[in-house]
């Protein structure tokens, strides 16, 4: 069986077998996909955030990753950086602060790519957390041609850099209430 691989340029269209055969709509795909990443974000050793991303490729291709240290490290993603008494609440609050060796889970999965000889282009990626500016600058230049994300993060630079790189960005809207 074929699949139709110029499904990630349209978000209506229904994607067909050689036969034509209906498959899927793009939003029980962005569902499935989006699905994946939030399953794989579970995986995330990090205590600050959690953040998964599934990349497929423009032939189906899905690579997963999610946010933690290299291959072989200790996967502890932050440090203590100081610990204080909260009089309101009557408790400790441990600050915590991401080390600068923790890889992005969108940076995970377009390296699982370079890896395993998968192309990037024309690809779409889905994360649970919206992209940082180095992570943007990266999925620009690896190809990516489409971007779904669950949540904003808290710096929206990212998105303005692959709006300006030519990247479609979409907030899921999905339902997902089976996870």
């Amino acid at each position: 069986m074929t699949v139709d691989t110029n499904f990630m340029s349209s978000t209506s269209q229904v994607h067909t077998d050689n036969r034509g055969n209906k498959l899927a709509n793009q939003k029980e795909l962005d569902e499935a996909y989006m699905g994946t990443a939030i399953l794989h974000a579970r995986m995330s050793k990090a205590r600050r955030s959690k953040v998964g991303a599934c990349l497929v490729t423009r032939n189906g291709v899905c690579l997963t990753g999610f946010n933690g240290t290299p291959i072989g490290l200790p996967n502890n993603c932050e440090n203590e950086v100081s610990r204080t008494y909260n009089v309101l609440t009557a408790q400790d609050e441990v600050i915590l602060e991401t080390k600068p060796e923790v890889i992005h889970a969108e940076l995970n999965c377009i390296m699982k790519a370079a890896r395993e000889g998968v192309s990037c282009l024309g690809g779409t990626m889905y994360v649970t957390l919206s992209p940082c500016v180095p992570c943007a600058a990266m999925m620009i230049n690896a190809g990516i041609v489409r971007l779904v994300y669950k949540e904003l993060y808290r710096d929206s630079q990212g998105i303005d850099k692959l709006k300006e790189g030519g990247i479609i960005v979409e907030t899921f809207k999905g339902d997902l209430d089976e996870l």
